[in-house]
């Protein structure tokens, strides 16, 4: 069996495994038929509901009150706070997104993959990397809609996460300007490019770890917020549409903007990418000390 074959079966069990794990983030949890009960008030229809409603029925001596969760704290605080800040434009996501998982750091890095290639191998390559990379990515954003639910997440957590991997990353991509200056020895491009489609083309140089903790983020917080997931899908189709096109003519690109141009872009990005983590980071931080103590308050 030759590289291409065997390739082609990674690339399936790997669309098959992301498949799965997708499903299985949206389909909701579901309670055993045994703790299923039904509620009859006043004579009226029978509402089946799960032993976590039972549990919070009021009897007619108590006051019902409102089960309070640190999500859904996090939530009451970023609804009120966004009366001072205001929201996030979907501008704002949309340059956010095209930093982190947009063709900028795709095109030095396809062309050096496909250096000495066939352009019907070009076409391939650019082609299979847009089908798995598009993909993984609308699983992933689709699935992250069910995430606070389904993990009982906070919003916090889910924006410190994306801060600590983007100053990872940014602090590299600063810090490499910096390395040593000798001159190493160039990595040979692959004898056949499609054996890098999955990595490193698809993971992680189209498909930015930092750039799918951020779709998660902007998932997740559309759903209990904003009600603008399909806005921010059409955007992530359109950037990996984008990632085609560039991957298409990456050689042409190159060619016009000049690696050093690239390079200056690269350090540009990667200084407000910088910037961004740590406010992200503080982010997470103040929005985790209101909601401790706003419910002690409460």
């Amino acid at each position: 069996m030759n590289n291409t074959k065997i390739f082609k079966i990674l690339t399936i069990i790997v669309i098959s495994l992301i498949t799965c794990i997708g499903f299985s983030l949206l389909t909701p949890s579901i309670t055993h038929s045994s703790s299923l009960k039904s509620d009859c008030i006043d004579n009226q229809n029978c509402l089946i509901i799960t032993q976590a409603d039972i549990d919070n029925i009021c009897t007619p001596n108590e006051t019902c009150e409102e089960t309070i969760t640190p999500a859904s704290r996090q939530i009451e605080l970023i609804k009120q706070s966004r009366g001072f800040y205001g929201g996030m434009s979907i501008s704002t996501i949309a340059t956010i997104l095209f930093m982190t998982i947009g063709p900028l750091k795709i095109v030095p890095a396809f062309v050096k993959l496909t250096y000495q290639s066939e352009p019907d191998v070009i076409k391939k390559l650019a082609l299979q990397a847009f089908a798995l990379s598009t993909s993984a990515i609308v699983i992933i954003a689709l699935a992250s809609q069910n995430l606070l639910d389904k993990y009982n997440m906070t919003i916090s957590a889910l924006i410190a996460a994306a801060g600590l991997v983007l100053l990872l990353i940014s602090i590299n991509i600063v810090l490499s300007q910096y390395g040593n200056n000798e001159k190493k020895q160039p990595t040979p491009p692959p004898e056949n490019p499609l054996t890098a489609l999955i990595s490193p083309l698809t993971f992680p140089t189209i498909l930015t770890p930092h750039g799918i903790a951020l779709v998660m983020i902007f998932m997740s917080i559309a759903k209990q917020l904003d009600n603008n997931s399909s806005q921010i899908l059409g955007i992530i189709i359109v950037l990996m549409i984008l990632n085609l096109i560039c991957m298409l003519y990456a050689k042409q690109i190159l060619n016009f903007l000049k690696p050093t141009v690239l390079q200056v872009l690269g350090l540009v990005l990667g200084i407000i990418q910088l910037a961004l983590a740590i406010n992200y980071i503080f982010a997470a931080i103040d929005l985790q000390v209101l909601t401790i103590n706003a419910i002690l308050n409460s």
